[in-house]
């Protein structure tokens, strides 16, 4: 994806945020939104340059299967998580997935397994194991089908704009499509109580709108999608 796209999608996200704060995009918020920009360029440039062949895919994915027999253990071997509250990784949007080793590493994102798992990789191993995550395939997690109906019009007015319609993800954000409806309630509870495990001022912006009802919902609509 080029600049000019991530651009765009980062504007329609901030379009959005600007709506839920009465018109208003506070300096701060500005600030983080070009900040966010620079970096997820940066990562998919670094995407791009391992992956803009079918040799390089190739030998990208064969290096970071060397690396993922730890991964297995919560992941799944095959990228779907073996726990609830564990996040599929399977399909994700590897701009995405790179940009989040990077915060586990640095502490943005707080977890102590992930965060000594990122520091222990080098940047090729983590671009490598994005592109290969990327590749595979997530199983839709299924979710209560009532539920989902109500989740799918809160995802359509709250989340679609960053994380697409499909819900598979724009401009390195999240995939959420299959994803696993326990760990999107809890991430989108963190984001709301802002517990400091991470800090997304975008996120918290749309999740201190949400009832713990809501979040429910939308959790049963994604886990539906392929």
């Amino acid at each position: 994806m080029n600049k000019l796209l991530l651009g765009t999608a980062l504007s329609l996200c901030m379009s959005a945020a600007l709506a839920q704060q009465g018109g208003v995009v506070p300096p701060d918020l500005q600030t983080v939104a070009q900040e966010e920009l620079a970096l997820r360029q940066e990562m998919q440039a670094r995407i791009e340059r391992y992956a803009t062949d079918e040799n390089g895919l190739r030998q990208a994915v064969a290096a970071a299967q060397e690396r993922t027999v730890f991964c297995g253990y919560c992941h799944g071997e095959d990228g779907n998580s073996t726990r609830e509250y564990i996040p599929n990784l399977a399909g994700q949007n590897p701009t995405y997935l790179l940009d989040q080793f990077d915060r586990f590493g640095d502490g943005r994102r707080k977890d102590f397994v992930m965060a000594e798992l990122a520091k222990s990789f080098t940047d090729e191993e983590k671009v490598n194991l994005a592109i290969y995550y990327s590749t595979l395939e997530m199983r839709p997690a299924g979710g209560d089908a009532e539920k989902a109906v109500a989740g799918q019009v809160i995802f359509t007015e709250q989340c679609a704009q960053c994380h697409g319609p499909d819900a598979k993800g724009e401009a390195g954000y999240a995939r959420l499509a299959g994803q696993r409806p326990t760990y999107v309630v809890k991430m989108l509870q963190e984001f709301r109580d802002k517990t400091g495990r991470r800090a997304n001022p975008w996120m918290s912006a749309v999740a201190v709108r949400l009832s713990d009802a809501d979040m429910a919902a939308v959790a049963a609509y994604l886990a539906n999608l392929k």
